[in-house]
């Protein structure tokens, strides 16, 4: 019996759910046994089950799911589904599987044997008329406990019921429904702003015909502008209660990930005994929480890692002394979290991955030509790993060889919306890394344009945003490239990497600057829209998984949205031939740069002239913007920071002004301004300005990092 209650409820409800599954794929293949993919799902519940025995040490149920593996392969080695007695079998599997899961959450044994079990699903001894076990009741795995004494009147109407039980079911509804308000939220933004264009339009006519402005078109005026008000009103509240009631429900649904890594040590030990190995298991970051069903679905993943590293990677204790290494070898499993992501990482001080050994085994098994192996680099060699039914294992046992479990991990990871790396050095080790999302509901995009049609681009993996022209661009080795922050980055435009038709020149627009660690990306397109916080809908059925796509949202004027997925365009621009030119090194100099900056409000333009400058910039300020046009010309400055809403001449004016001349086309440009409109910054960036920052949310700091990326 499973001694710690968290994790008996745990295994229970997971039991139940895959036996479950088990079954429902057995009829499904039993009536229709041409369908090949009622078999992988039968081989994947059966392989987790395993795993998932394997992890709390129920010995009896991970063997009994080794064989229920061993007889399914075999049955179905010809291609064609298994006679009625092996199929009966399989279900009688299913039977005792449930029963051995019941002993584990209840500690009452099993009807059979494990010898009898096992002996039954091989056909060794005929089936027994045996009922079939019943479902674990909730109430076994909790005793409930009476009370010491009994409560009087007084205390039982003053006591509180501080926490309730509420069904997960429940939550996933809740926030269901809460990620729709996301989607009416926008909805509700896009009539505000279908109202202000009506007031812009209404006042244009009215400057032009004020002779025909009559006292009901004044009654006309104010109901319209009192409107507005109402909208501006209601479009604030309800972005606060959406806010609030989701991140209520977010919070409610977030665990630390100890819930899951707690699991590991136990398993480390009996796994590394059996293989008569020295293994230290190293944890870090088990404090860091997720999204509930992050927590769940990442286990499996996880599992077959910390499996694969044990039984193909550390070596043997004499064959490490050998090598000039630790008798015991170290497996790291690691987590930490950025603003919207989980970053978890595994890995271990073994042999490294054998990139010719994959290599074989691709052409063995038919998955690649070796022409086609000859073109890969040696890390696209290493993601085959995650191919299914590849191994380079040349046994069939209880822990791998059946290519089942690096499948399962890259197929996990993607339905989370995340995306798995591998980084391996022969004979040092290898380090796997899968990023997924904190919460699966929600994400924050960038909007953009192309081709009148609009797509999302994620927050987390944005690095700039600037406008191109040809001048801004060079060729390297036939790739068009972009100089940014002394690096060349390659360039490409979205309909490219989309495969989408295109008549629009390559070497102009917006470009979106993204990254990871494996390079940038400045990805082309015709206009940036918004910044919305969006609703991910994943792709089903045969779109499940769409190179270069996420999901798709819908956004508030009713138009249908793609989500982007950052990591597949870098991935599609490299294999592209479009490789990451090499980091050109700029110039050093003891020059400070010199910034123009203009504000109207002498005590904004004291603070911030004085934060520039203790930075290590010189700084000439302007008192508004026609001051700084004047002191802009005939002088070379290395960036221009100016406030939007000025007299005189304002920061739109004045970019709008400075970008009419030929020498001022690359000088950066930025924009403060109370006012975070969509339609403001869309404005801005029309005009040439490089960034515009809000004052609603100013930091300092972001001031000076724009600084140091555009100058």
């Amino acid at each position: 019996m499973i001694d710690d209650p968290d994790l008996r409820q745990m295994f229970k409800a997971e039991c139940e759910e895959r036996l479950y599954n088990l079954e429902q794929h057995l009829l499904q293949l039993e009536k229709e046994p041409e369908l090949p993919a009622p078999t992988d799902e039968l081989f994947r519940e059966a392989h987790s089950l395993k795993g998932l025995a394997r992890m709390l040490g129920i010995t009896n149920m991970e063997q009994l799911a080794h064989q229920f593996e061993s007889v399914l392969k075999s049955a179905l080695h010809n291609g064609q589904w298994p006679p009625v007695a092996t199929l009966e079998r399989l279900y009688h599997g299913v039977d005792n599987l449930r029963g051995l899961a019941g002993e584990a959450v209840t500690g009452i044994a099993a009807a059979e044997s494990l010898t009898d079990m096992l002996a039954r699903l091989t056909g060794e001894m005929p089936l027994a008329m045996a009922a079939k076990p019943e479902p674990v009741p909730a109430e076994a795995a909790q005793p409930v406990q009476e009370p010491a004494e009994t409560p009087s009147p007084q205390a039982s109407t003053t006591n509180k019921i501080d926490t309730i039980r509420v069904g997960t079911q429940q939550l996933d509804s809740l926030m269901t429904h809460v990620s729709e308000l996301t989607v009416n939220k926008n909805r509700l933004a896009q009539r505000l702003g279908d109202a202000n264009d009506l007031i812009f339009l209404w006042e244009e006519w009215k400057q032009y015909n004020r002779e025909l402005y009559t006292p009901e078109l004044a009654q006309l005026e104010t109901r319209l502008y009192a409107l507005r008000s109402q909208l501006y009103e209601d479009n604030n509240r309800f972005d606060y209660l959406n806010h609030e009631i989701g991140s209520g429900i977010r919070a409610i649904r977030l665990l630390p990930l100890s819930t899951t890594f707690n699991l590991f040590p136990r398993m480390v030990r009996d796994i590394a005994k059996q293989q008569r190995k020295l293994v230290n298991l190293m944890v870090e970051g088990d404090d860091t929480v997720a999204d509930k069903r992050v927590i769940e679905e990442i286990k499996d993943p996880l599992t077959h890692l910390i499996r694969n590293a044990i039984y193909h990677a550390i070596e043997g204790p004499q064959q490490r002394l050998a090598l000039g290494k630790p008798e015991a070898g170290t497996i790291r499993l690691k987590a930490h979290q950025t603003p919207t992501t989980i970053v978890i990482t595994v890995t271990d001080d073994g042999a490294g991955i054998n990139v010719e050994k994959i290599k074989e085994r691709a052409i063995q098994n038919q998955l690649y030509t070796a022409e086609d192996l000859a073109a890969m680099n040696d890390r696209q060699v290493q993601e085959l790993i995650f191919s299914q039914g590849f191994s380079t294992s040349d046994q069939i046992n209880d822990i791998s060889g059946r290519g089942l479990g690096m499948a399962i991990v890259r197929t996990t990871v993607e339905h989370l919306k995340g995306h798995i790396e591998v980084d391996s050095t022969p004979g040092l080790g290898t380090s796997i890394q899968i990023v997924l999302p904190i919460t699966l509901a929600t994400t924050q995009v960038i909007i953009v344009e192309l081709q009148k049609r609009y797509f999302g681009i994620p927050m987390e993996a944005i690095e700039l945003i600037r406008s191109v022209t040809p001048e801004h661009l060079f060729n390297i080795d036939g790739s068009l490239t972009l100089l940014q922050t002394g690096q060349a980055v390659s360039v490409a435009r979205l309909s490219e990497l989309l495969g989408i038709a295109d008549t629009a020149k390559p070497t102009a627009g917006l470009a979106v600057i993204i990254a990871n660690k494996h390079g940038r990306l400045a990805v082309l397109v015709d206009r940036l829209l918004d910044e919305q916080e969006i609703l991910l809908k994943p792709l089903g059925g045969v779109l499940k998984r769409v190179r270069n796509i996420s999901g798709v949202t819908v956004l508030g004027n009713g138009d249908i949205c793609m989500v982007l997925n950052p990591h597949d365009l870098i991935k599609t621009a490299y294999g592209k031939k479009m490789p990451v030119p090499a980091k050109q090194e700029t110039t050093s100099t003891n020059i400070k740069p010199h910034i123009l900056y203009a504000e109207d409000s002498v005590t904004a333009r004291t603070q911030i002239k004085r934060f520039l400058e203790k930075a290590g910039y010189l700084v000439t300020a302007a008192v508004d913007g026609r001051d700084a046009y004047e002191k802009l010309v005939g002088k070379t400055f290395a960036a221009v920071v100016s406030d939007v809403t000025m007299p005189n001449i304002d920061g739109l004016m004045l970019t709008e002004k400075i970008r009419r001349h030929p020498q001022y086309q690359q000088l950066p440009i930025i924009l403060l301004s109370a006012m975070d409109k969509a339609d403001d910054r869309r404005r801005a960036l029309e005009l040439g300005a490089n960034a515009y920052l809000s004052k609603g949310a100013f930091d300092q700091r972001q001031l000076l990092d724009t600084l140091k990326t555009l100058v």
